[in-house]
């Protein structure tokens, strides 16, 4: 019998599909931390969410292929796994309708002053006319999005369905997004950042996006804009975001992902009215859940029987691979 190990932290709905749809011949072992690590001494397969500790790589003698939960892959040393022979790879894509739908409740969510209502409401508040000169709709909005990948051409198609205008920025022109649907392509972020009336951050987190919106970035914008960022935490600088909020350098913001994670109670991003928050759970829903298994345990049993991975993005650390395991 070939094991699968499922390392990481699964809620019921990802645990019921995944026990639902292992596929023949395949036994999942559930190692939920570090101290359960010795269930993957002879595992061939691991299904990993959440960040990867390389000890998993040692500890799991005869592993093979290592699959990432999720479309993100800058929390497992790839480079590292690849010298053991261990094949990596993510799930670009499977996740982007989650991911979309979420960025667009934050835009809705910052653009309505949702948090800072519902705290008043809380408080015994009634603040009905409160937030009325600081309140805007997205239709006929500019909206930026750095990225025009799986995720943010679905941000596109949702935006421009409310009657937003589409500009954005990727190192790929995407030609065709912009022939079907007459989204803008600009030629520098700055131009994008002056422009948009909500920024969208969907590019991947890597040694050029780190760090890719600052203090210099974030006074680019305008002072009725909002910035909303489900990719990851330290594409932003916080502290630069934190300041820019504070001063009514932008209006407001919308974040799934944090540098340090889970973020400290006393976060500022936490508590400032005008931001709108959630604890990177953009790409969990228990109905897309069942689609993320069924690519998972697709891409094991291609895998094991010689055949390509679902898609030719899958497989991260190719360029890495060494074939002594």
């Amino acid at each position: 019998m070939i094991k699968i190990g499922l390392t990481g932290v699964y809620f019921e709905g990802a645990k019921e599909a995944l026990i639902a749809n292992v596929p023949e011949g395949y036994e999942i072992v559930f190692v939920n931390d570090k101290s359960e690590y010795d269930k993957l001494e002879d595992v061939q397969y691991v299904i990993n969410r959440l960040a990867v500790d390389n000890e998993i790589f040692t500890a799991a003698k005869n592993l093979k292929f290592l699959q990432k939960w999720g479309a993100g892959f800058d929390d497992c040393d790839i480079q590292f796994a690849g010298e053991m022979g261990i094949s990596v790879a993510s799930c670009p894509g499977v996740n982007a309708r989650p991911v979309a739908e979420l960025a667009l409740m934050h835009m809705l969510s910052t653009y309505r002053n949702l948090v800072a209502i519902n705290r008043n409401l809380v408080k015994g508040i009634w603040p009905k006319s409160e937030f009325f000169g600081r309140s805007f709709m997205i239709e006929h909005k500019t909206v930026g999005i750095i990225g025009l990948g799986n995720i943010g051409k679905i941000v596109a198609k949702l935006t421009s369905a409310l009657g937003a205008n589409v500009i954005y920025y990727d190192i790929e022109r995407q030609w065709a997004q912009e022939e079907s649907f007459g989204y803008k392509f600009v030629d520098s972020m700055e131009e994008l950042l002056k422009v948009a009336d909500i920024v969208t951050v969907h590019c991947p987190l890597n040694t050029e996006t780190r760090g890719l919106i600052g203090k210099k970035e974030l006074e680019w914008m305008q002072p009725t804009s909002i910035l909303i960022n489900t990719a990851r935490g330290p594409i932003v600088n916080e502290e630069a975001l934190v300041e820019a909020l504070e001063n009514g350098i932008i209006l407001g913001a919308g974040i799934d992902n944090f540098n340090v994670e889970p973020a400290p109670q006393d976060h500022p991003l936490l508590h400032l009215p005008n931001v709108s928050a959630t604890a990177h759970a953009a790409g969990n829903t228990r109905d897309n859940d069942v689609n993320m298994v069924r690519y998972c345990y697709q891409n094991i049993v291609n895998f094991e029987n010689g055949l390509p991975f679902n898609s030719e993005r899958d497989w991260v650390n190719k360029q890495y691979m060494i074939t002594s395991k």
